[in-house]
């Protein structure tokens, strides 16, 4: 309901109604004033007050002014939420003003009516049908001019005119789409309510999050996306191609928004809505709790519907989408961290789903440097814009110690937080988070200052915060029943207890729709800052939670954990107190967090400590065995360890049992990259198998295909083939009865694995067929069982390679497109299982894009395929860093300015790195990576120090020729960079020659048709340093220098 108490009665030449907007300015109509200049406002609870009128048109659209009173009519009144009416439907209205009532006294009332929006299409005047009968004789809305109307909560346009003929039933009314066309009535609303006014569509009010900003409680909520404290800078080509997109052509659209947490996808989102709304678009951000009805078909404006967290709103969406399928000019931008599995769900949901899901439009956002801003402006920008945010919550601002962060940032929010805590703690050596922090406390015993509260301390207080935090949104008595348990707080009484739940509940923004009784510390980053310096310093508040939360509640404070660690010493330790404490409850948790986790070191630690200290009985291991996924990074080499130690204890078992085990172990061997060990451990399965009679087929065939692919994996293929098919001849022999589905998926591995053997031999003709028929089989299979769409994709994948290798560019792109939308979907569902399979999809489409010579699509999947390596090297580095830098390579190859020196910078360091800890058969990569650092900085005018660079691969590249033969084309590339930097900077042309002949006599050694650019490009310096030291005729030659 609309705040009545901001109605006002305005008096001058006449008496009319108005609304107060600011605490001094106020709207009513422009006939109540006639030709006056001032006029008196007073509301139902503050007395009259002397105002100028400052802004006034009354024309064929206007009938309105804007007054501005000599002091405060309203304090601290909020700026008002503007609507648009943009459906075909009327709509239900409320008229609040001053109209003479019973005896002629005037008062404040309410009148309801409806309002039809096609009445507006040809005066641009809304018309309301006011509910009940009409009175007969003198007009009963005397006094009613300039009367606010509003639809919800939404103040939609100024009561102007009864209308004639229509026996006091009609009113006419200004739209507020009028008013806010008008540039002065603009400007005086952004001088005295400090914001941009911006049309929401109206009907859709209780459906969506408000469009304006979020007005900041405290310093943490500055950085939410909706406060929108710091203005929008960078991302111009990322917001122009949304923007056109949401422009050109008719019909339905959707289109996804990706993008890691605090890489700013919500913040574009909300511009682009700004954008929009500045053109008339009916822009609906949408409630979780908003319920998809005929309402949204019956738009008449261009529609944008933002759907955020669209990963955990598949229902939702399909039936928006069922709904919205085929009315003209609708987008739909859903936002997420990845195209995860949900897109599978979503794409299932209907034929209309379906469809504009295989037609969406794509973008992503991937870190600091598709900003196309340097992160220094931005950070810079961001002290300029928080600062006034931080003087709104009336705190002292100082003048920021650091010009820039600390170390390049990976986001947006990253940026923001540096910069924010520049301000609040100018002094060097605070750490971001503990200056945000501090002053998040202040603001938790500011929100605390009642009863029974007042009496708690602060520890309390952080002490519940942390625990919201750690167990994640629930319901209003799960909240409850956690805090009980709560240090500090659990010993309270209920009453008490209960209080703190709702103070919770108020502190910050809650999940929209569901039953979630409070919010969390946000941004992420801060709010892990948090849980894990006080977990480190009271390990009691995630000790007392262990036999409270579910297993949906526990794995989410242990993926909290796991990304705190990261930040904070001290939470390992408390995770391996509370395994010992409890490691039946927590193993299989500990299983479920790491599939999730991008940071599951300290959970795998956990797991460790349960072999280490024989913490779990050996039935119980075998359970958690059983639970194990075969694809695991994170856990590659505890699997092998935890499948060891049952072989170890089932020597005694039947040879049978053992074959089985042997199986198991020799899987988890090929996952850590160990074949030669995996081979071994199969054959001895194999051996075992021999003694028992009437062994199962399925059995001895998926060990002969394993043997298969361990063969093929130790560059064996003649012997990988003949295995292969004999696996495929013992499959054959597998009862009908046995599990069909077992045996078609046994069949469709060994299909795709004996594929890679044949083309490894030359039979490339072959090994397509066979990688057809896995595909066949795995796509059958997935359609019965979806839980099987990764080995579908591991199937496509193979095919696409063999594609690429029979030179079928389009036909490897294709099916590459298709196991790429699985893969997304499973590395989104379970990161530490698919991550790296998705990576590896990632990395062929770049090859064959290069191929395809599409950089500008070759460069996405180069982003892409970075934002999925980056988590893969930091958890095992011995098995991706090497790709890591090598995509680095690829990005600063294809890219210019900041991002391509930022990725040759980061490919250095990180090459460097590889090559300390994995040995000097990396030094070509390091070497390269010089090279393109060198051309880098040559791209920004520092030839001298691009020349040091280039000297640093040269010398590299030569060790590498010297001692491979490999990585000519790269040294080729140095020496001309070093000889052409001496001709056009220097007058040492000796050096020049020297380095010339060394490029021809790497030439000498190469064949004639190999590296033809890097041939032509050295010949061509060679005849140039020829030239130069070639004196012209008339000119003798100058005499040596003595100091050259």
């Amino acid at each position: 309901m609309p705040d009545r108490l901001r109605s006002a009665l305005v008096e001058a030449a006449g008496q009319g109604s108005g609304l107060v907007l600011a605490p001094r300015l106020v709207l009513t109509a422009a006939h109540v004033l006639r030709e006056r200049t001032h006029a008196t406002v007073r509301t139902p609870r503050t007395p009259a007050v002397r105002c100028e009128v400052v802004w006034s048109r009354f024309d064929r659209h206007y009938d309105a002014a804007l007054l501005l009173a000599e002091e405060d009519v309203l304090p601290g009144v909020e700026p008002v939420r503007w609507g648009t009416l943009v459906t075909s439907e009327p709509a239900g209205v409320t008229l609040l003003g001053f109209a003479a009532g019973p005896g002629d006294q005037v008062g404040s009332r309410p009148f309801r009516g409806e309002l039809d929006p096609l009445d507006a299409v040809e005066r641009d005047r809304y018309v309301l049908n006011l509910t009940g009968t009409p009175p007969e004789g003198a007009s009963p809305w005397a006094g009613l001019s300039g009367g606010a109307v509003w639809c919800r909560d939404l103040l939609v346009g100024v009561a102007v005119a009864d209308l004639p003929d229509w026996q006091h039933s009609r009113l006419e009314a200004v739209p507020a789409y009028v008013l806010l066309a008008d540039p002065g009535f603009r400007d005086l609303l952004r001088e005295h309510t400090g914001q941009d006014a911006q049309l929401e569509p109206a009907e859709f009010a209780d459906r969506a999050q408000p469009s304006a900003p979020l007005v900041p409680a405290s310093v943490a909520l500055l950085l939410h996306p909706r406060a929108e404290t710091v203005r929008f800078t960078g991302r111009t080509e990322l917001l122009d191609g949304l923007t056109a997109w949401c422009e050109d052509g008719d019909g339905v659209s959707l289109a996804l928004l990706t993008g890691a947490g605090g890489a700013g996808k919500s913040r574009v989102a909300r511009e682009l809505g700004h954008r929009l709304a500045a053109s008339r678009h009916a822009v609906v951000h949408l409630a979780r709790s908003a319920v998809p009805d005929a309402l949204f078909a019956s738009t008449t404006a261009p529609v944008l519907l933002v759907v955020d967290y669209a990963e955990s709103r598949v229902g939702q969406l399909g039936a928006l989408l069922e709904i919205v399928a085929r009315r003209p000019r609708v987008r739909v931008l859903l936002i997420a961290r990845a195209q995860g599995r949900w897109w599978d769900e979503l794409r299932a949901h209907g034929p209309e789903a379906a469809d504009l899901a295989e037609n969406a439009r794509r973008w992503s956002i991937t870190g600091t440097e598709s900003l196309g801003t340097d992160a220094r402006e931005v950070f810079r920008t961001a002290v300029t814009d928080l600062a006034r945010g931080v003087a709104a919550l009336g705190l002292p601002v100082g003048s920021p110690g650091a010009a820039e962060p600390v170390r390049p940032p990976r986001t947006v929010l990253e940026i923001h937080m540096a910069a924010l805590a520049s301000l609040l703690a100018p002094s060097a050596g605070t750490a971001a988070q503990d200056t945000l922090l501090r002053h998040e406390a202040a603001y938790w015993k500011t929100a605390s200052r009642d009863a029974p509260l007042n009496a708690l301390g602060e520890a309390a207080l952080r002490n519940a915060v942390v625990t919201a935090t750690l167990v994640g949104p629930v319901p209003r008595e799960r909240a409850h029943t956690v805090l009980a348990h709560v240090p500090r707080v659990g010993d309270q009484p209920e009453a008490v207890r209960r209080a703190v739940a709702d103070w919770l509940r108020d502190l910050y923004p809650r999940p929209e729709g569901g039953a979630a009784h409070w919010g969390v510390l946000e941004p992420d980053p801060l709010g892990e800052y948090l849980v894990g310096t006080r977990v480190a310093d009271e390990p009691e508040i995630f000790l007392r939670l262990i036999g409270v939360l579910d297993n949906e509640e526990m794995i989410n404070a242990l993926l909290v954990l796991s990304r705190a660690s990261a930040r904070v010493e001290g939470v390992a330790g408390v995770v391996y107190d509370a395994v010992r404490a409890a490691p039946g409850v927590l193993a299989p948790r500990l299983l479920g967090a790491v599939r999730r986790s991008a940071e599951p070191a300290v959970l795998v630690g956990a797991l460790e400590v349960i072999l280490d200290e024989e913490l779990m009985p050996d039935e119980q291991l075998v359970e958690l065995a059983n639970r194990m996924p075969l694809l695991s990074q994170a856990l590659v080499s505890w699997s092998v360890r935890l499948q060891q130690l049952l072989v170890d204890l089932g020597e005694e078992g039947s040879p049978l049992a053992r074959a089985g085990s042997l199986h198991n172990l020799a899987g988890r061997l090929v996952a850590a990259g160990q074949h030669a060990k995996a081979l071994e451990t199969t054959v001895s399965a194999l051996a075992l198998l021999d003694s028992v009679p009437d062994a199962p087929a399925w059995l001895r065939g998926a060990l002969l295909g394993q043997r298969s692919r361990e063969l093929n994996s130790l560059g064996r293929p003649e012997e990988s083939v003949t295995e292969g098919e004999k696996a495929l001849r013992e499959l054959s022999r597998v009862p009908d009865s046995e599990e069909p589905d077992v045996w078609t998926e046994a069949v469709a591995a060994t299909l795709n694995n004996l594929s890679y053997g044949l083309a490894d031999c030359g039979r490339l003709g072959d090994a397509l067929e066979r990688a057809r028929d896995s595909v066949i089989l795995r796509r059958e299979l997935s359609g019965r069982h979806p839980q099987l769409l990764p080995s579908l994709a591991r199937s496509l994948s193979t095919l696409s390679r063999h594609q690429r290798r029979a030179g079928d560019l389009d036909g490897a792109l294709r099916t590459a497109e298709e196991s790429l939308r699985v893969r997304r979907s499973a590395a989104e569902e379970e990161p530490d299982a698919y991550l790296a399979e998705l990576a590896s999809t990632l990395d062929h489409m770049v090859q064959i894009l290069a191929d395809l010579d599409d950089v500008p699509a070759l460069v996405e999947a180069a982003r892409e395929n970075l934002s999925a390596l980056r988590p893969l090297a930091r958890v095992r580095p011995e098995a991706h860093l090497s790709d890591y830098v090598e995509i680095l390579l690829v990005l600063a190859d294809a890219t210019e300015g900041a991002e391509s020196r930022e990725a040759a910078d980061e490919a250095v360091t990180a090459a460097r790195v590889l090559v300390r800890d994995q040995g000097r058969e990396h030094l070509l990569l390091l070497g390269s990576a010089f090279l393109l650092q060198a051309r880098s900085l040559i791209s920004v005018s520092s030839p001298p120090v691009a020349f040091r660079v280039y000297t640093k691969a040269a010398q590299i590249l030569r060790r590498v020729f010297r001692e491979t033969g490999e990585g000519a084309n790269e040294l080729l590339w140095a020496l001309d960079a070093q000889a052409r930097f001496y001709l056009l900077f220097t007058d040492r042309h000796e050096a020049a020659e020297h380095l010339s002949a060394e490029a021809l006599a790497v030439l000498a050694t190469l064949p004639e048709d190999a590296f033809p650019e890097e041939r032509a490009a050295a010949l061509d310096t060679h005849a140039r340093v020829q030239a130069a030291l070639t004196p012209p005729p008339d000119k003798p030659p100058l005499p040596p220098d003595p100091t050259a």
